[in-house]
């Protein structure tokens, strides 16, 4: 009886670390924006005749792409995008249900749409320079790909978890599982 649980344990280790690795990033992308975007007001505003540093716009604007995307990934993560529940909170439970898998397939599907058609825009940022740095493209045009493709693991597991909570008699209350 210890193979399942000890499996169970290994699968919940994994899904912490990866959730610390995802929060990590989130937060140096965001302090790494405050800092370059910081510098650069300072730059502008008092040290614009001896200092200027073209880069600080181009990276300040990629560093809010990136966070951007990457906030989206964490709330898919924990299932907190915006929502208007009014029909749903007024439907039975099995029609909240068929709502819930409706609203996970139609993401799903909307976000391999955007990775398939976003492909060749992807490989192409790769060997694009960008205008003031020279660093391939891919400074901006990769936060969507790559957080499109997080988001759809996170919708993934999610479903599966509200299934797995569903299929067994201790079901998660309304409190724990957010729309």
């Amino acid at each position: 009886m210890s193979g399942p649980l000890t499996v169970s344990s290994r699968a919940e280790a994994c899904a912490a670390l990866v959730r610390r690795v995802e929060d990590t990033v989130g937060i140096l992308l965001f302090g790494a924006m405050l800092v370059v975007v910081l510098t650069q007001v300072l730059v502008r505003f008092l040290l614009y005749q001896w200092l200027q540093i073209a880069w600080a716009d181009e990276i300040g604007r990629a560093l809010l792409v990136w966070s951007s995307f990457w906030g989206a990934v964490l709330v898919t993560r924990e299932s907190r995008h915006i929502t208007v529940d009014l029909v749903y909170d007024a439907v039975p439970a099995p029609a909240q249900l068929a709502l819930r898998i409706l609203g996970d397939v139609v993401l799903a599907g909307f976000l391999l749409l955007v990775l398939s058609m976003g492909l060749p825009i992807f490989l192409d940022s790769l060997r694009r320079p960008s205008p003031a740095t020279g660093l391939p493209f891919f400074i901006f045009d990769g936060a969507l790909w790559i957080s499109s493709g997080l988001m759809i693991v996170h919708v993934a597991v999610n479903a599966a978890r509200r299934w797995r909570t569903r299929a067994t008699p201790t079901a998660a209350s309304a409190s724990t599982d957010p729309l």
